[in-house]
């Protein structure tokens, strides 16, 4: 039986890609027989993490425990995130933040885009988080190059063939996750 798996779109900026290279995940993915839940953290509007560790308090206002409750259902979560400055987007860390045990022992993909090295640093920054929360962080990890020449006006002009270099790994991914 397929897991819940749950798309974590982690960069909220304006002009981002994150929901265009979503939407072509999630048609890999069902092609291959596997429902994503696209949760994009842009609609998620938490607030800033200012409460007392997870690790010890539940979730106490009203959006810390409907992301709870949200990321409990999951069985499995893939990140999508952009690398901003070699790291984590701070909405993705804010909501890795909320909470503690809800990720525990959770199967963890990585799909990282950039422009200058597909994500590099982004994908080892967050497999170190990912591991410290306990989630069983699953390779390959997945890194999106992007070029210039592929976007217009902020949208793919064709995203099949500017991600097509990543299906083969993503397809990994969700073998791994999905096991």
């Amino acid at each position: 039986m397929a897991k819940k798996i749950k798309l974590i779109v982690g960069s909220t900026r304006q002009g981002r890609v994150g929901g265009h290279i979503a939407n072509w995940l999630v048609g890999v993915a069902k092609d291959a027989g596997v429902e994503l839940e696209v949760i994009d953290l842009k609609e998620e509007n938490l607030p800033f993490f200012e409460g007392p560790s997870p690790a010890y308090v539940p979730a106490t206002t009203p959006e810390g425990q409907a992301w709870s409750a949200k990321i409990k259902e999951a069985e499995a979560v893939i990140f999508l995130t952009a690398e901003y400055n070699r790291g984590i987007p701070a909405p993705l860390k804010n909501a890795i933040d909320h909470l503690y045990n809800e990720w525990a022992d959770k199967p963890a993909g990585i799909v990282a885009y950039g422009y200058v090295d597909a994500g590099v640093g982004v994908i080892s920054q967050l497999k170190q988080v990912l591991s410290w929360i306990k989630m069983r962080v699953a390779e390959p990890t997945v890194g999106i190059l992007l070029a210039r020449d592929h976007l217009e006006d902020g949208n793919f002009k064709d995203v099949d063939s500017a991600l097509d270099h990543a299906k083969a790994p993503f397809l990994a991914v969700l073998e791994a996750i999905n096991e």
